[in-house]
């Protein structure tokens, strides 16, 4: 399986119970949006690997209580602890084309407000209120607002955003 065809939906944080039951903060706006999940995929040793879902309760600030089947016990939950969950792309709802997806972004060439290239971004990060893109800039990363982006244009996957004077000399 592909990365590139997946997303990044949360992480798993906690053991829930001694029956296998884990806690995982989905890295979304609507954790109920995919409440009705058959199939998470969490990352082991470089490699995507299903578990399937036998029960999904979304609870409050983001986080969802799941039992995977065949993970009945506390210390299999254990070695979960800390895995990335994925699910793929196509599971995501469309967008306008204006609007995009964090993970869309990342790999895409950054120019500025007189359509200079910058560099690339090689991250972003959903902070709250504010979320930044990280811009590998000269050999440097800066981190650059996302709400100074002026225009995104997915089919050549370039992005324009304001670059305050000095940012980049920091």
């Amino acid at each position: 399986m592909k990365f590139d065809e997946y997303f990044n939906l949360g992480v798993i944080s906690k053991v829930f119970s001694f029956k296998g039951e884990i806690v995982a903060r989905f890295d979304v706006e609507v954790p109920n949006l995919f409440e009705n999940l058959k199939t998470l995929f969490i990352e082991e040793k470089g490699n995507l690997v299903p578990y399937f879902v036998d029960k999904l309760e979304p609870q409050l600030n983001q986080f969802v209580r799941i039992k995977f089947r065949g993970i009945d016990s506390q210390e299999q939950a254990k070695k979960l602890l800390k895995c990335d969950l994925y699910l793929p792309d196509i599971l995501l709802p469309t967008l306008e084309e204006d609007e995009f997806y964090f993970h869309e972004i990342v790999g895409f060439t950054a120019f500025d407000e007189e359509e200079k290239e910058v560099g690339k971004i090689v991250e972003v990060y959903d902070l709250p209120n504010n979320p930044v893109a990280e811009i590998l800039i000269n050999e440097k990363e800066v981190l650059v607002p996302l709400n100074l982006m002026i225009e995104l244009d997915k089919k050549n996957q370039k992005i324009y955003i304001e670059i305050p004077d000095g940012l980049v000399d920091l």
